[in-house]
């Protein structure tokens, strides 16, 4: 599909005559948009509240939310496709392929005569071929929630709840011209996809992701009283999806193993997220030290041991939390699905569990952070078309990277100026115990034993290391 007010651009022999080998119809469109969105989008929204008693209150609610389309970057742009772009490679210049008429380097204006950057001299053969969904649908997000509160004290209060969200029509990339059966790792993908002459494995834009989150959720809050304030949350969550996020995948080795093989599709892939976070646990508050006039302490106390012990105030934030899950590839080629291999492995296939074997038995650290005999790989296809999947492997996701653990402080002292105006003093320290927060494991690779799950990196860059700041703020 081309935009009609563009078909003054010439399209090569080659290209035509694939199309029309391959089955394909050229069209030219008045739509420039090259897409039909949806024009009624009804988003309903219902919450309530219910006092049960003086101290007892329920609340619940329930939303609908459209969301915008995510960014898709470069390369999956529509006007990235030819004839608008498309790469040409050239020999190196020699007499039989010269980049100026005389065989010289020439000037600048002239070294590209003899480069064939008309579309019409481009050979189509293996072209790149993008492609989006023309009937759009709008993601959206269904979100509930259904929490009971108690009130402790007239300060103090704790709240347990559900909170569910639910994602449909996420934009994922599936791909195009894929095979739709499962091949052998010898046979030749080429012959198996739906138009042979272009590139397998081309970008195609759709609306068919989905994921659901659901959690528990329990918080305890003391309101700021004699001198305490005090929040603690406590989540146990669980996420699915399989509708990762288009431009940062986590450095996960997410891909749809068999999108268009009918009985998997994406729905194959639909596991934990790589954002999954099983028990997350959130504390912090604020203490003002009991000393100096008006406190427990020193109420008396005369001006300058006022100043000096008087008016410090401690402030806390900690995380404690499980760690994302990632996904353990096949490391030899089990099924030819248009996959590929990279440092982490096959794409496109997970390896297997092995029962009886912790995947996260032996050292469990930066060297070793998985048990290379907890996974194995599968039987490789045998037959083409086969109706057993079993050579794409388990599901992804098998194993959790390390927890995420920081604590920030900070301590305040006050200055009383005078009546209205005051000096603070502030120390602030970020992750005061300088925990490193490890990132994933880079070496993925089970059958190599000796490199096999090591961290290299850390998650939290540039702020892992411990940071101390001090401040004087001045108020009037």
């Amino acid at each position: 599909m081309i935009p009609n007010n563009r078909r003054d651009i010439p399209l090569s022999p080659s290209f035509l005559s694939l199309l029309k080998q391959d089955g394909i119809a050229l069209d030219y469109t008045t739509n420039e948009g090259m897409a039909l969105a949806q024009k009624f989008n009804f988003g309903p929204r219902v919450g309530f509240a219910f006092q049960i008693s003086p101290k007892v209150v329920v609340r619940g609610g329930y939303g609908m939310f459209y969301n915008g389309f995510e960014s898709l970057g470069f390369l999956p742009n529509l006007g990235q496709n030819y004839p608008f772009n498309f790469g040409l490679s050239q020999f190196a210049p020699d007499n039989a392929h010269p980049i100026t008429p005389d065989l010289s380097i020439g000037p600048f204006e002239t070294s590209l005569l003899h480069m064939p950057l008309n579309p019409a001299n481009v050979n189509a053969e293996g072209l790149l071929l993008r492609a989006s969904q023309y009937n759009t649908q709008t993601p959206y997000t269904q979100s509930t929630n259904f929490t009971l509160q108690y009130q402790l004290t007239s300060n103090q209060y704790f709240q347990v709840g559900y909170v569910g969200t639910f994602a449909r029509h996420l934009q994922i990339f599936s791909g195009a011209d894929l095979p739709s059966q499962i091949l052998p790792p010898n046979a030749n993908v080429q012959q198996y996809v739906p138009f042979p002459d272009f590139a397998v494995g081309s970008s195609y834009v759709t609306d068919q992701g989905n994921s659901h989150y659901h959690s528990l959720q329990a918080t305890f809050e003391r309101r700021f009283s004699a001198g305490l304030s005090f929040l603690a949350n406590y989540t146990y969550a669980k996420a699915m999806d399989d509708a990762h996020d288009l431009l940062n995948p986590g450095g996960d080795v997410f891909i749809y193993r068999a999108p268009l093989v009918p009985g998997f599709g994406i729905q194959g892939d639909y596991s934990l997220a790589n954002f999954d976070i099983r028990n997350s646990v959130h504390l912090s508050g604020t203490y003002e030290l009991p000393f100096g006039r008006s406190r427990h302490f020193l109420r008396n106390a005369c001006s300058l041991l006022n100043q000096l012990a008087g008016g410090w105030q401690t402030n806390w934030i900690l995380t404690l939390q499980d760690g994302f899950p990632f996904s353990i590839p096949c490391s030899v080629q089990t099924a030819n699905e248009g996959t590929r291999q990279n440092i982490l492995g096959w794409i496109g296939c997970y390896a297997l569990l092995v029962p009886g074997q912790n995947p996260i038995a032996g050292k469990h650290n930066v060297s070793q952070w998985m048990n290379p005999l907890a996974f194995a790989n599968p039987p490789a296809a045998t037959t083409i078309g086969q109706s057993d999947f079993a050579s794409l492997g388990g599901m992804g996701d098998q194993v959790a990277g390390p927890r995420f653990h920081r604590l920030d402080f900070s301590l305040f002292k006050q200055f009383q100026t005078t009546e209205s105006t005051h000096l603070e003093f502030r120390a602030e320290f970020f992750n005061i115990t300088n925990t490193p927060q490890f990132g994933q494991p880079s070496f993925r690779n089970f059958t190599n034993t000796a490199n096999f799950g090591q961290i290299l990196s850390t998650s939290d860059a540039p702020n892992d290391p411990r940071q101390i700041q001090f401040a004087l703020k001045f108020y009037w």
